[in-house]
């Protein structure tokens, strides 16, 4: 296990993991963006094991719904499958990787003394409860990120450009987290 700047590790160690958990601030303080960009990324699918797993969290309060899909968009080019699931409140956690298959959730971790008296201390939690959180995944968004604009980047760094903007104007990233109370209509297309 390693506790470190992931970015500049990642950048000088030929290292590869199964895991690597990344849970920056808020993109608006400094240098925090570039932990959403597509070379961070590139970073990461280098530095994970071919069935390695990558998770980070995206705060979706003080943004905006483009900067979130520019993040999508970066994690789009550089991994192979990818899932998003909305924690607490404006808070969105992405499971990405580029393993063969899209790795089935094992939710029993829930179930070890020490983890269920941390998560439970005020509701249940079930495998139910918690697969209610995935609110969508790489393929479901492909013809939205096919067509994206820019993605985050080192080179072109919306994110960073726009997050203090952001905050200023106290947006908040609703169209993704609106998917989880919307229904889908599967007819819309055709209309």
């Amino acid at each position: 296990m390693v506790v470190a700047d992931a970015r500049s590790y990642m950048a000088t160690t030929p290292a590869a993991y199964d895991l690597i958990l990344s849970e920056p601030s808020n993109p608006w303080v400094s240098g925090v963006a570039s932990l959403f960009t597509t070379e961070f990324y590139g970073h990461v699918t280098n530095s994970l094991t071919e069935t390695g797993v990558f998770a980070q969290w995206l705060h979706l309060y003080e943004l905006e719904d483009g900067l979130a899909l520019a993040v999508l968009a970066a994690l789009y080019q550089n991994f192979r499958w990818f899932e998003v699931f909305m924690t607490a409140g404006w808070d969105m956690l992405v499971v990405a990787s580029n393993a063969p298959q899209r790795p089935v959730a094992d939710w029993s971790v829930f179930q070890y003394p020490g983890v269920a008296a941390d998560f439970c201390r005020l509701i249940p939690v079930t495998d139910e409860a918690l697969e209610a959180t995935r609110l969508t995944h790489r393929a479901a968004l492909v013809p939205l990120l096919d067509g994206w604009g820019q993605p985050n980047s080192d080179y072109y760094p919306v994110l960073d450009l726009g997050a203090e903007r952001a905050r200023y104007l106290s947006g908040f990233a609703t169209g993704l987290r609106s998917l989880m109370t919307e229904p889908f209509d599967p007819t819309a297309p055709f209309f």
